[in-house]
């Protein structure tokens, strides 16, 4: 697995490009150099093992700092996690969109998924450990589902586009294949991370494309099948 990427500890420069910054710019840069510390210490420690005090130090700040811009360490990783999601989901949809067919569109996608476990292992470990510690609270629980919800949403949005775009049908709803999808990515992820050897490269591909294919049929009108 790769080390986790680490942010040297500095105090932010009260300028920026010369010129002094503004409240606002000053309080962005803030929370910027907290997120990337939090980040390093999370991926390296875990979200129990990491603390207030480290993160805050790593970034160069006071733990006073870090409360005036989250309410603790459940909020930073919360908004962390969110900001990875989004960034995921955007990789993803850029591997996916503008391609011919159905199985081009899985490959693409299962080739994306498959080269961000390789590259930020300690960080798909991460959101496991938070998934098991949200389920378990009752009070946290709503917003860990919200924030796993991103990812099934812009699958959702990915699914639709691609049926409309080859002109398909679907034999069940969108969000529905979402959820499915979503959750054999979790597996793999969970497999290749155990055993690597155990997880060909190429599996998520072919198993998506096999259930993406299995899951539509031309739309009515549109004759056979060919192109997917």
């Amino acid at each position: 697995m790769q080390t986790a990427r680490t942010e040297p500890r500095t105090r932010v420069a009260a300028t920026t490009g010369g010129n002094r910054m503004t409240r606002e710019q000053s309080r962005a840069h803030t929370r910027e150099r907290l997120l990337a510390a939090a980040r390093s210490m999370f991926a390296r420690n875990g979200f129990h093992g990491a603390s207030v005090e480290e993160i805050a130090s790593l970034a160069g700040f006071s733990t006073g700092a870090l409360y005036s811009n989250f309410d603790g360490k459940e909020d930073l990783f919360l908004v962390l996690m969110e900001r990875e999601i989004d960034e995921h989901a955007r990789e993803i949809a850029e591997a996916v969109r503008a391609r011919a067919s159905i199985a081009e569109r899985a490959a693409g996608g299962a080739r994306q998924w498959m080269t961000m476990i390789d590259r930020e292992p300690e960080l798909l470990l991460l959101f496991m450990e938070f998934w098991a510690y949200g389920v378990r609270d009752p009070q946290v629980r709503p917003k860990v589902a919200a924030r796993f919800a991103q990812m099934r949403q812009t699958l959702t949005r990915l699914i639709a586009d691609g049926v409309r775009e080859l002109e398909l049908e679907l034999d069940i709803p969108a969000e529905h294949l979402a959820v499915a999808i979503d959750a054999l990515a979790d597996g793999i992820a969970r497999q290749k991370l155990a055993d690597p050897d155990a997880v060909p490269d190429e599996l998520m591909g072919s198993v998506l494309s096999l259930l993406l294919s299995a899951a539509t049929r031309p739309a009515a009108g549109r004759g056979t099948r060919s192109g997917r």
